[in-house]
């Protein structure tokens, strides 16, 4: 009797720990949430000082900044006890991210651009983020692979591409390394761009790769805000890139090559920026 008492224990712990793995938020879900964050916090740094219903919209701000920080503790305090996942139930993450729309939404009906378009004009630089992992070693031409726009996009008063957005790349081309002294080397373009279920078409190359977006200049959505709560811990949760890109250079032509003898390694997460080589329209 002891032993199966023993034994219906271990295997209502097991399903314990399953069905709470189950529910927990996974690091995609985070890194949508942070997208969400971060076009929240664009829009609230157009809203007018002093207008009543852009008050309304600041305080709803304060409360998901509250919550924001409450999902932060609670990753870290997990975190910080070496345990696996995130830490987070994928019920609190979504509740927060319904709190986000909802006022994206408010502050889009009572703020909206006026229906125009924008164009964004060449040379106009994107931040990214890779989706998948690149590398020279396994890549093919031809091959495609994702990213997605690391921090939203302003063409005049209002945002052309927001945090988020998908973005399809293709290698053009693609060398082996061969030691001790070739590198290897990717050339990588970027021809789609998504927004909701619209193709855009873009022509883009590579003119920077970093492992961290804070040394790819000022966040549009701005470090002190809602995003920049929850973007103090999200690295680590989703897998930092750090040390894996020493000695990766970014050719005049866009072209990625690796230290001699080395093959190109990209990360998913690695951050990349790109230049318009053409002007993009963007319909409102």
């Amino acid at each position: 009797m002891k032993a199966i008492a023993a034994i219906t224990l271990v295997f209502f712990a097991a399903s314990s720990a399953a069905a709470q793995a189950r529910d927990e938020a996974r690091p995609g879900d985070l890194q949508r949430l942070q997208d969400d964050l971060e076009n929240l916090d664009d829009a609230l740094r157009g809203l007018e000082a002093g207008d009543q219903r852009a008050e309304e919209f600041r305080r709803r701000a304060e409360e998901i900044r509250e919550d924001t920080v409450f999902l932060k503790v609670k990753m870290r305090r997990h975190e910080r006890s070496r345990r696996e996942g995130t830490g987070v139930s994928l019920e609190e993450v979504q509740d927060v991210r319904r709190a986000v729309q909802d006022l994206q939404a408010d502050i889009d009906r009572a703020f909206g651009g006026g229906g125009r378009e924008a164009r964004l004009a060449e040379g106009t630089e994107i931040v990214l983020r890779l989706d998948d992992s690149l590398s020279s070693k396994t890549a093919r031409r031809e091959d495609r692979f994702d990213a997605s726009v690391l921090r939203a996009v302003r063409a005049r008063d209002r945002v052309a591409i927001p945090a988020g957005a998908r973005v399809r790349g293709i290698v053009r081309d693609v060398e082996r390394a061969q030691r001790p002294s070739k590198a290897g080397r990717l050339d990588l373009d970027f021809d789609s761009l998504y927004l909701d279920r619209e193709r855009l078409d873009l022509r883009a190359r590579v003119v920077s790769i970093s492992e961290d977006d804070r040394r790819e200049g000022p966040s549009t959505a701005g470090k002190a805000g809602i995003g920049a709560t929850l973007g103090a811990i999200l690295g680590g949760v989703l897998g930092g890139t750090k040390g894996a890109l020493i000695g990766i250079l970014v050719g005049g032509t866009g072209a990625v090559a690796g230290t001699r003898g080395e093959e190109v390694e990209l990360p998913a997460g690695t951050v990349v920026r790109i230049r318009l080589e053409r002007p993009l329209t963007l319909a409102p």
